[in-house]
């Protein structure tokens, strides 16, 4: 078994993007590899050796739309040609990634466990987009009677800074709404790379813009789709992928620039309990539905939320809110979109998991 250690800076984001980077080069280069939370420091494994003879198709991981998307504080547009300095962080990272040498080296240096990375002392910035709390920099003293500073930029080596877009890329699920933008990626507890890539891959292709309720709702929009998509790879009999919970970033727009709305971590435990309920997948495609069907109509917003509200805080009046509205909205004529009433094994599987 080959293993490789990744300790945590306490950059959230920046750090899980950082394990599933590396994690798909290893993926890439051997077939197989595997991604473990093990408290201060990510572990990748890979049961098999390393053909660097693979090492171009690590390229084929740089899509244009995906790039200009992560690094859209400094491309401004998705849909302008790309700027020269985003093709210049581009053509630096894939160059890093895929010289044999090069990579060969930073591969080895990660063979043991080492100090966490250094935030803040080396050359590359580190964006917003890529982890939230790069946004402001790092304070410069600020003296009496002197002008405000902004401070500097975070700054990071520029081969973390290349494991960490490469995962960002292929992991973080990146949507645009009328409140902004929102990042979304799952921390794993142990995961295999190639399963989670698949279910990244059908998250983006099963939602197609933010819930137009909110970050919120579009959160757990993504949360229950997860969670659908890993019942499905334990059903079909590969090694079940288990996530730990979701990071998220939302930014808005104020002119022309883009700029931090907030941030934070959202727990799987509530759709797990669910999940392995009797009824648990009729009633999470129920949810999902719910989800699906309100995230671009107008007059709905209510239903998406009071649902993300309970599902994220699962007590008895949350719970009798939403069953409140959900009822409200099946008996109103004058709405069109209907999502059943709720059969009563499917109520009770619910009241369970409710904290009284």
């Amino acid at each position: 078994m080959n293993r490789y250690f990744l300790p945590k800076s306490g950059w959230e984001f920046f750090d899980v993007s950082k394990a599933y980077g590396l994690g798909i080069i290893i993926h890439t280069l051997s077939g197989n590899a595997s991604v473990t939370d093990a408290g201060g420091f990510y572990l990748i494994e890979s049961k098999k050796e390393l053909d660097f003879r693979k090492i171009e198709e690590i390229s084929k991981y740089f899509d244009d739309t995906e790039i200009k998307t992560a690094l859209i504080t400094i491309q401004r547009s998705t849909k302008s040609e790309m700027k020269p300095s985003v093709k210049k962080v581009k053509e630096n990272v894939v160059n890093i990634l895929t010289n044999e040498e090069n990579l060969f080296e930073l591969i080895k240096s990660h063979e043991k466990l080492s100090s966490p990375t250094t935030i803040g002392t080396d050359k590359q910035t580190l964006y917003q987009t890529m982890d939230l709390a790069a946004t402001k920099g790092i304070r410069n003293e600020i003296l009496l009677k002197k002008n405000y500073s902004e401070g500097s930029n975070i700054n990071i080596s520029m081969e973390d800074f290349s494991f960490s877009l490469l995962g960002h890329l292929n992991f973080t699920i990146k949507r645009f709404s009328d409140f902004g933008m929102i990042f979304v990626a799952p921390t794993p507890l142990k995961t295999e790379i190639g399963n989670v890539r698949q279910i990244y891959m059908n998250l983006k292709d099963a939602i197609k813009g933010a819930h137009r309720a909110g970050w919120f709702p579009s959160v757990t929009q993504i949360a229950i789709n997860l969670v659908l998509e890993e019942l499905t790879v334990e059903k079909s009999g590969k090694f079940a992928p288990k996530f730990g919970s979701l990071i998220y970033s939302v930014m808005m727009k104020t002119g022309n620039q883009w700029k931090p709305s907030t941030g934070g971590i959202s727990s799987l435990d509530f759709l797990y309990h669910i999940a392995n309920s009797e009824n648990g997948i009729n009633i999470l495609n129920k949810w999902k539905n719910i989800f699906r069907f309100t995230a671009f109509k107008k007059g709905y917003e209510d239903l998406p939320t009071s649902l993300a509200e309970f599902i994220a805080n699962p007590d008895l009046s949350n719970y009798e809110r939403y069953l409140n509205l959900h009822l409200r909205n099946e008996i109103d004529k004058n709405r069109t979109n209907k999502f059943g009433n709720y059969e009563r094994e499917n109520l009770q599987e619910v009241m369970k998991n409710v904290r009284i």
